[in-house]
């Protein structure tokens, strides 16, 4: 009865990493791909608007971003209670 039980805690264990690790590769991808996603942005602003506007459209797509990982929190945090 014992080695039964430790032989389906260690496969589950082992499913337990396996998630974890995939978990954390694709938020490191994600990560990855966000700060690009935001330097390419800053200069797609920067290429298409004039001198004058390039400020006042970063700090806007600034604010849309954090206001976005703002909301993202809140729901993430309100989910887990």
């Amino acid at each position: 009865m014992g080695m039964a039980e430790e032989g389906r805690s260690t496969g589950g264990d082992i499913a337990r990493y396996f998630r974890l690790g995939v978990f954390v590769i694709l938020m490191s991808l994600l990560a990855v791909a966000t700060f690009g996603f935001y330097f390419f942005s800053m200069d797609a602003i920067a290429r298409l608007f004039r001198y004058e506007y390039r400020s006042l459209v970063q700090a806007g797509f600034a604010a849309c971003v954090i206001a976005v990982i703002i909301y993202l929190l809140r729901v993430v945090v309100l989910k887990e209670r």
